[in-house]
């Protein structure tokens, strides 16, 4: 019994901190953001006047709505996000340029043959080769049709929102499911993103289908509670696709089979004390780390005879473009010619190159030269202070441009006082507060916030939902 009450006691301690570094966290970034000029102001003006009219219209609606059932209520989400989504790419259709080029080229090569010719780039960031390989296959099928891309992201947004759904009728109750399903449909940077060639869309939908199967499961396995260690593993599950783009897909398996670890733990060291707890602990963590074992090598291998070389496992150019205080961390074109210049060497490799640039970013770090305070500062405004980077994307066939970005952004920091408001002890009561995790839980899923991508909203975003929940459940624990 005293060894129980002090794994409770430490479990508790352990999600508290988390709440209050995350509050703290997103406060930042909201202040942040909000100080970049007058129309994030008037984006976070926005924001409060959608809360209100959220509090006011869609949680008494999703209230009422309860009684058609979760079946029919899901049909009816299912619809009104298939005709906002088919109604966006059809009438936006932006034309192929930058990274989404290079997606739909490589994902033409791979259709085409075995090996593809110039494989260098896609040696040099793997992380290409996952999706360009997944469109090849419909490539295959249909033929490179201008739309097909913008209508996979629909199919997939369709599937990633019913996954949604599923899991909030699981961890919580239907109002919150057809909330969260709304918001998903809603959200205006992710629809926006439908219309280009991009990964997230995928390993979104992934990610959540997985999660849906280990809700399952353990449910029939006859756990008490909705699973919170899932949190922390869509946490750092959300980072697979920046993973991806440093250490190539083996590198998922390793950042998903920490998250399960590091919560158990740390945030449920109560739970390990029942046995059916410990033997189900044991079960997925012999499934991810088999998977890793034993996958990793196969495709790493697939990889090589696709781009014909080795790809490389170092995130040399990452860590050396995150470290450039004259860009704030972003792409800059300093930084992209010493790549090709250290790639066009004779006799250099993809992994040789990596390295180069890795000793270049040590040195940059040993210089002396960077204000780490203002480059974290940078960071933040660039990577977390808005969520409007679709709209530049998109800038050559949208038109009111400055209309989007202020709905995208207000849109972002509505999301972000539902998601910190949930995490504040006493601001509802327990049904209320879980209902506000659920409604937040999408965004941990929302594609428009990568940081590849310049909105670079999702690291912070995908605690949103984990932290929420985690009030939710303390409370019930009381």
């Amino acid at each position: 019994m005293g060894q129980n009450l002090r794994l409770n006691c430490t479990a508790h301690l352990m999600q508290r901190l988390l709440l209050t570094a995350f509050f703290i966290l997103a406060v930042s970034a909201l202040a942040v953001g909000i100080s970049q000029g007058e129309r994030y102001l008037q984006a976070f003006a926005l924001a409060l006047l959608g809360l209100f009219l959220y509090t006011a219209l869609c949680v008494p609606a999703a209230k009422r709505l309860e009684h058609l059932g979760p079946l029919r209520l899901w049909l009816l989400l299912t619809i009104l996000c298939v005709a906002i989504k088919v109604f966006w790419i059809w009438r936006v259709r932006v034309p192929l340029a930058g990274d989404y080029s290079v997606f739909w080229g490589y994902a033409n090569a791979l259709s085409e043959r075995t090996t593809v010719y110039g494989g260098r780039y896609m040696a040099l960031f793997p992380h290409i080769f996952g999706y360009a390989d997944f469109l090849s296959w419909f490539i295959r099928l249909s033929g490179p049709q201008p739309m097909l891309a913008p209508v996979l992201n629909v199919l997939l947004t369709v599937c990633s929102g019913s996954f949604l759904y599923h899991l909030c009728l699981r961890w919580f109750h239907s109002p919150a499911a057809t909330l969260v399903y709304l918001l998903w449909t809603l959200c205006p940077s992710q629809t926006i993103y439908n219309s280009l060639v991009l990964s997230e869309p995928l390993y979104t939908a992934l990610i959540l289908g997985v999660l849906s199967l280990l809700t399952e499961t353990e449910r029939f396995a006859a756990l008490k509670g909705y699973p919170l260690w899932i949190g922390g593993s869509l946490r750092h599950g959300g980072r697979r696709s920046s993973a991806m783009g440093q250490r190539g897909a083996p590198h998922c398996g390793h950042t998903a089979d920490r998250a399960p670890s590091v919560d158990l733990s740390l945030l449920n060291l109560n739970r390990l004390a029942a046995r059916n707890w410990r033997r189900w602990w044991g079960l997925c963590m012999a499934g991810v780390l088999g998977a890793y074992v034993l996958l990793g090598p196969v495709w790493n291998a697939r990889l090589s005879v696709r781009i014909g070389e080795e790809p490389s496992h170092t995130p040399g150019y990452s860590l050396l473009v995150g470290l450039n205080p004259d860009s704030g961390g972003r792409w800059n074109q300093e930084d992209s010619d010493r790549l090709y210049g250290y790639s066009d060497q004779p006799g250099a490799t993809a992994q040789w190159t990596q390295e180069q640039l890795l000793a270049d970013a040590e040195a940059r770090i040993l210089s002396g030269e960077i204000d780490f305070s203002k480059l974290l500062k940078q960071k933040l405004r660039t990577f977390l202070g808005s969520d409007d980077a679709c709209v530049g994307y998109s800038a050559s066939v949208l038109r009111h441009t400055a209309f989007f970005s202020l709905l995208c952004n207000g849109f972002y920091y509505a999301a972000f006082l539902l998601a910190t408001g949930g995490c504040c002890p006493g601001v509802a009561e327990q049904r209320e507060r879980i209902a506000i995790a659920g409604t937040t839980l999408y965004l941990r899923a929302d594609p428009g916030t990568d940081a590849g991508r310049g909105g670079g909203a999702l690291p912070l975003l995908d605690d949103t939902h984990a932290f929420t929940a985690w009030t939710g459940d303390m409370e019930e624990d009381r």
